[in-house]
């Protein structure tokens, strides 16, 4: 997993590229998601529509697209691109063949997670209290354990987390008030 997309590339369903501490994943479910160790920063907002790849075009678009048509882009066409770039600053740019940005996600931070930073866990004094214990969640009409994920942790990958501490077999099976554990 590198940190580039070239003109010609894709990405297809879980794959990534990877700068620094952060990630730009297509996921399974067609959302394309920026997240760095603790969450989600930035997404398409493209799940469930059937997304199966994203193209660095050579007509200088970034589009990802379902079997038959697009579904989201940069609206850079007719750009000369050249890369699309995971910064180690959390910032995703498509940059021209001039090395200009011709596009960004705007995500970028004066505070990068630096990857050789190992992240910083206070130990809990003797009479402090305790890590919260899991929660509990009542399925409500409509729910789906990515649903779920999304709400509580940022992130519908984690679907199987809730399944495994919730003994669930079949996470596409849950039942309306059916209470689950949040780990």
């Amino acid at each position: 997993m590198g940190d580039t997309l070239y003109v010609g590339d894709e990405l297809g369903l879980g794959q990534s590229l990877q700068g620094g501490a952060y990630t730009l994943t297509l996921q399974d479910d067609g959302n394309l998601v920026l997240s760095e160790p603790g969450g989600v920063v930035w997404a398409t907002d493209t799940h469930d529509q059937g997304v199966q790849r994203a193209v660095l075009q050579d007509d200088g678009n970034f589009v990802l697209y379902t079997d038959d048509s697009a579904v989201w882009a940069t609206d850079t066409n007719g750009e000369d691109v050249d890369r699309l770039v995971v910064q180690d600053d959390r910032n995703v740019v498509l940059y021209g063949k001039d090395g200009g940005p011709l596009w960004a996600s705007d995500t970028n931070t004066d505070d990068p997670i630096a990857v050789d930073d190992p992240i910083a866990v206070d130990e809990p004094e003797d009479d402090a209290p305790s890590a919260p214990e899991s929660r509990t969640y009542t399925v409500e009409p409509g729910d789906t354990l990515w649903d779920i994920a999304e709400r509580f942790y940022g992130d519908g990958n984690r679907y199987g987390d809730i399944a495994a501490a919730s003994g669930i077999d079949d996470p596409d099976v849950i039942d309306v008030g059916q209470v689950l554990t949040i780990p």
